[in-house]
């Protein structure tokens, strides 16, 4: 058809590679509802999706590019809020990385 005329064609899957390839997805979740946006993101990527409180410090600071995403959720507590592993990350592990010119996307 003379519509396909036009079209791309390609013998090639259509992602060979990404600015997203030495990218991480690191999450947390109070209900479930940002594990379920982290699976839609890494399902989208092609990356995989993994709980902050299982991250190392080579893992973090190994990523070109972190995707974090984290529970609005809030506890009322003065410290260590959203009652998840990212408590524990940001008040322990990252004050000890350096991040410098890292990107960042969060959701």
């Amino acid at each position: 058809a003379l519509s396909q005329a036009w079209a791309p064609v390609s013998n090639r899957p259509f992602r060979q590679a990404t600015s997203l390839n030495a990218a991480s997805i690191w999450y947390s979740t109070s209900t479930g509802n940002t594990e379920t946006i982290a699976g839609y993101i890494a399902e989208a990527s092609g990356l995989s999706a993994n709980d902050i409180g299982d991250a190392t410090a080579d893992e973090i600071s190994g990523a070109d590019a972190l995707i974090v995403g984290a529970p609005t959720w809030h506890t009322g507590a003065d410290e260590q809020r959203s009652g998840t592993s990212w408590d524990d990350w940001l008040y322990d592990a990252l004050p000890n990385l350096d991040l410098e010119g890292k990107k960042v996307a969060v959701f």
